[in-house]
């Protein structure tokens, strides 16, 4: 008969962290349980889909051992209505009877035992590696918008990870727009190729994101990666995913090696101006129309009963050139770029556009011009 205390926040927390891959479309109705277990006086939270699995330990104290899963989305709402700052008693019977208590409440639950449950691969750390949360945050953050939602195209619903000589490099692409870092981040005896997927980079920025870890940040996390597996070990919690299977593609003869016409332009200006452009674009897919002449920048967009314009000033070696580009794939490119100006590289009207900040080499965005 299991039996723990601890205080509803830590329980509360615990639930929420490993919610992310529990199953909502799942014909394994054990798959929208999750496992609660005793570990070496520590208490466990476990959660799958199958693809992917997050585990997190909680303070508690441990009465008695034993494990137990429980329906998450009930447990969780149970958990939200009882009032904070007060200590739960969790108990389990020889019948798998969740008895919950929390001052003068009492909840029962039945549970499930976990011989039902799948069970999660362990963390190999022996070929683990020890690198930057903040770095390899940033570098996820920079890159994981441009890829894919089309599940046809299973290849670019991830991230390509590619290790060398000490560089890990990211990739992500939909096709029509594609983002690119690489920083010296990665231990020199590494050497990998693969994909992964977006929901637990999503999953990986969020944990990130509850333990406020900027870029700056001096924490370490470890990261394991094997043939089909990858994953994260930060403080108390590690997410496991499979990789994506396939090729990613040759993602290198995209980003332009020339640029014909160069444009500097101030990046949050060009930011504002887009956005504004974005609102008299038609409804997806619409475009905004970039000219350039004599040192200025025309920004333009119409729609049915919209239009609009403006005008930037900006450092450029042409005159007269026209391009358009979806204005949510520019945005979400100059929303990345943290230096004040940004460099937008050009060839024709029709060709890969390249945005990037001026005096920072380690990443590029390229995006594909619409039709005028």
């Amino acid at each position: 008969m299991m039996k723990i205390h601890c205080s509803k926040e830590e329980l509360a927390q615990g639930v929420q962290t490993i919610q992310s891959a529990l199953s909502s479309r799942t014909t394994l109705p054990i798959l929208l349980n999750f496992l609660l277990e005793t570990e070496s006086l520590k208490v466990k939270v476990v959660s799958t889909d199958l693809e992917m699995g997050v585990k997190h330990y909680i303070g508690a104290e441990v009465e008695s051992d034993g494990s137990i899963t429980i329906p998450a989305k009930k447990f969780s709402d149970i958990l939200h209505s009882l009032p904070d700052g007060q200590d739960v008693e969790l108990s389990v019977d020889a019948g798998g009877k969740v008895q919950l208590r929390c001052g003068r409440s009492r909840f029962g639950i039945i549970g499930a035992p976990k011989s039902e449950y799948p069970m999660l691969p362990e963390f190999n750390k022996q070929n683990a590696f020890e690198i930057s949360a903040g770095i390899i945050g940033e570098m996820v953050r920079k890159t994981i918008f441009s890829a894919s939602t089309d599940e046809t195209r299973h290849v670019l619903n991830g991230v390509f990870w590619s290790a060398k000589k000490g560089v890990l490099e990211m990739v992500a692409t939909d096709g029509r727009r594609l983002a690119v870092i690489s920083q010296k981040a990665a231990p020199k005896e590494k050497d990998f190729h693969v994909i992964v997927p977006t929901k637990i980079l999503s999953e990986f920025l969020r944990l990130l994101g509850h333990h406020d870890v900027k870029p700056n940040s001096t924490e370490k996390l470890l990261v394991g990666v094997t043939e089909n597996q990858i994953a994260f070990q930060f403080k108390d919690t590690t997410l496991l995913s499979r990789l994506v299977g396939g090729s990613f593609p040759h993602y290198e003869q995209v980003i332009p090696s020339k640029k014909d016409i160069s444009v500097i332009v101030d990046t949050a200006e060009l930011l504002a101006v887009t956005k504004r452009a974005s609102l008299c674009a038609m409804d997806r897919g619409g475009s905004v129309k970039y000219s350039l002449s004599k040192g200025s920048l025309q920004v333009a967009a119409s729609s049915q009963n919209l239009e609009f314009s403006d005008e930037l000033s900006v450092e450029c070696s042409t005159d007269d050139f026209h391009v358009a580009f979806n204005p949510q794939f520019v945005v979400d490119a100059l929303k990345h770029i943290d230096s004040e100006k940004t460099a937008i590289g050009l060839t024709t009207p029709v060709n890969p556009a390249l945005f990037e900040p001026v005096e920072q080499a380690e990443y590029r965005f390229v995006v594909m011009p619409m039709r005028i």
